[in-house]
């Protein structure tokens, strides 16, 4: 439709200023330029919320590989607006919406042009439920990686005593290990409901699809490596760097178990 093409370029514009208002902000802080840039994130949050009823109104439960994307996008904006809210942490938030701007703006070159028809295959509400879960999921383990990341660059930076604007805007060591251990605590457990229920619709729909599917697999991975990091954290056998590393490498396995779904390897391949 034209309309929701206009709406898109439109979120793509006023989230392009919100960026750049945030960036002003981080390098020459300005409580005028703070408001703007957070304003202008709330817009796009709303126009994405509309750009949803326009899509539900007439394929729901269907659910696109453009969709689910743009669904992941607004997922990232919904919870750094929330955490936000609670702990002011400018450069986080900047840097989850830059990933949730790479991620949309990748999304309208690769994937705009598949978003209809819709496959018979995912006119389902089981479907539907199970997709959107896992992309909570996939956002959650992606806030986890960028607190791994302030981890690791806290972690240099205090080593080599580097006093300087970036750690200030940095939490505690402590706080950003606690943070990056919290939202895989999240995401692990919206992970395996995913997988359940993808499971479940896998055997009522296709008996005869072999569960050693790639995708399968590649979704048991990231269920493993995310889990071991629990148990390291929770038995005390690791923390700090070794965590952190640790959570960028099961992230790597989350990038790679979506790859896998753009690929014809998988029944996946909407994707």
């Amino acid at each position: 439709m034209i309309s929701e093409r206009w709406l898109i370029d439109l979120i793509v514009y006023i989230y392009t200023l919100s960026l750049l208002f945030f960036f002003s902000d981080l390098l020459h802080p300005n409580r005028r330029a703070h408001w703007l840039a957070l304003g202008l994130l709330v817009v796009v949050w709303l126009a994405q919320i509309l750009f949803f009823a326009f899509r539900l109104a007439s394929w729901f439960p269907a659910l696109t590989s453009f969709d689910a994307l743009f669904f992941y996008s607004w997922v990232l904006i919904t919870l750094t607006l929330v955490i936000n809210a609670v702990y002011r942490m400018d450069l986080f938030v900047f840097s989850a919406n830059l990933i949730s701007f790479i991620v949309m703006a990748i999304n309208l070159f690769v994937a705009r042009d598949s978003a209809s028809p819709v496959s018979e295959i995912l006119l389902s509400e089981l479907v539907f439920i199970h997709v959107t879960m896992a992309f909570v999921a996939y956002a959650a383990f992606s806030l986890s990686a960028v607190f791994a990341v302030f981890y690791l660059l806290g972690n240099f930076l205090l080593k080599r005593k580097k006093w300087n604007r970036v750690l200030r805007l940095l939490p505690s060591l402590d706080r950003l290990q606690s943070f990056f251990h919290r939202w895989v605590m999240i995401g692990v457990p919206l992970m395996l409901l995913s997988m359940l229920l993808g499971l479940v619709w896998l055997h009522q729909k296709f008996p005869g699809t072999p569960w050693y599917d790639p995708k399968i697999t590649g979704s048991l991975l990231v269920l493993i490596t995310y889990g071991l990091q629990l148990y390291f954290r929770l038995s005390g056998k690791w923390r700090g760097r070794r965590l952190a590393w640790w959570n960028l490498l099961s992230f790597f396995v989350v990038l790679l178990n979506l790859w896998i779904s753009g690929t014809g390897l998988s029944f996946h391949r909407w994707l």
